[in-house]
């Protein structure tokens, strides 16, 4: 089954916060899924358990810097990147 997620990552009381956000995302992108970056969150697709293997491998590396949280969201009938565009015209 292929998924959509949505996915924001907070290091909690880290000084350094952005490395293990970029970190997170490089992770995310070493696997065979789809990862889109936004202004406040990080969007993609790809396979149920590869989806779900790949985020909680980027977030057991991500929580070596300190406390972490992550924030997920899961949708098994997200719209086409088709529809999408019919949704949200220029």
């Amino acid at each position: 089954m292929n998924i959509t997620f949505q996915v924001s990552l907070y290091p909690v009381g880290q000084k350094e916060f952005k490395k293990p956000i970029d970190n997170f995302i490089a992770d995310l992108r070493k696997d065979d899924i789809r990862v889109q970056v936004h202004e406040t969150s990080t969007i993609g697709s790809g396979d149920i358990g590869k989806v779900f293997d790949s985020l909680k491998s980027a977030y057991q590396s991500a929580a070596k810097s300190g406390d972490t949280v992550m924030v997920i969201t899961v949708v098994n009938g997200a719209p086409s990147d088709e529809e999408l565009k019919r949704l949200n015209p220029k």
